[in-house]
């Protein structure tokens, strides 16, 4: 029998009746679990995934009645067919009101009536199960859609700040400061290579002691920021990250000073297509690690920036030669 075959748990304190309907469900392939009583119904049902509960009303010790409602407060999608000898009965319309979705009137002689009746049960709960699914998965895309749009207007709105400035030092504080507060950082700050392209000196900083910062100063081709250098692309560590990169990492935060965990985001500063400088940011405050919409708002950052500050260039060329 397949394991995906629906589930059914049986509870009937009689054995024939237990045997006779395990033999007519499992004929029709599906998987059954048969119980005396509600009780160590209850237990196993609890432990396991059911997809159908057919119980008869009248059970020693926990009526059948007192089993339909628990099974509806712990999983009420759970539908559930209650086998009773009386259809006009006061529990049988009691068990209607507290869920049940159908009823089973014994002695089962018409075996295509249990067939339609389970049939008509399951098909009804694997809708339920598929549009739930489907209703999740919608709520999640809309979530996305609008995390989506609200990165893109914050983006703008940054974007809008940087190209609001000549100020070389005022455009490189715009870009760090917002890369850690959008991205939810604890640290973060911009390293410019100098004039030779040799070596890296901080620039901007935040949550980074100022002497630190002020005395920082890395060869090009080492730390983090080396490898963005190299690859020209902007690099994301997670919480956990192999030797060579944790000895990248401590070649550039000697002190265990500037890098915060979790992750570690780090993008390069390019002026025609050359990288003058790396923006990092780290630790972020929600615990979560890095995310590919991050590496891409960090990405477009630096890239406005980096227009920036060649409209700011040019703007003092033209200042000086007027």
């Amino acid at each position: 029998m397949e394991a995906t075959a629906p589930h059914i748990l049986i509870v009937d304190d009689s054995l024939s009746m237990q045997h006779l309907l395990a033999a007519l469900l499992e004929k029709k392939g599906y998987r059954v679990s048969c119980f005396l009583s509600g009780e160590e119904a209850l237990k196993k049902f609890h432990a396991e995934e059911f997809d159908l509960v057919l119980t008869d009303i009248n059970l020693p010790g926990m009526s059948g009645l007192n089993l339909l409602k628990l099974i509806k407060q712990a999983k009420p999608d759970i539908e559930v067919i209650v086998i009773t000898s009386n259809a006009s009965s006061f529990t049988a319309i009691q068990a209607l009101r507290f869920g049940a979705y159908d009823y089973i009137v014994k002695p089962i002689d018409d075996h295509e009536l249990l067939y339609n009746v389970v049939g008509r049960t399951l098909e009804k709960y694997h809708l339920s199960t598929q549009n739930r699914t489907l209703i999740k998965d919608l709520s999640e895309k809309n979530c996305a859609l609008q995390e989506a749009l609200d990165r893109m207007t914050t983006v703008n709105k940054v974007c809008a700040a940087i190209a609001s400035t000549l100020d070389v030092g005022e455009i490189l504080r715009i870009l760090v400061e917002s890369a850690v507060e959008q991205l939810g950082a604890t640290k973060g700050y911009l390293l410019l290579l100098d004039k030779s392209g040799t070596s890296f000196s901080m620039k901007v900083s935040v949550g980074i002691d100022q002497k630190l910062a002020n005395s920082f100063s890395l060869a090009h081709d080492k730390g983090i920021s080396g490898m963005v250098v190299t690859k020209k692309q902007v690099i994301r560590i997670g919480a956990t990250f192999p030797e060579p990169v944790a000895l990248r990492i401590f070649e550039e935060d000697v002190t265990g000073d500037l890098f915060a965990t979790p992750g570690i985001l780090a993008a390069p500063l390019q002026l025609n297509n050359k990288v003058v400088g790396v923006v990092s940011i780290s630790g972020r405050i929600n615990g979560n690690p890095f995310t590919d919409a991050d590496d891409e708002f960090l990405t477009t950052l630096a890239a406005h920036a980096a227009i920036a500050l060649i409209n700011a260039g040019n703007f003092y060329r033209l200042k000086k030669t007027g």
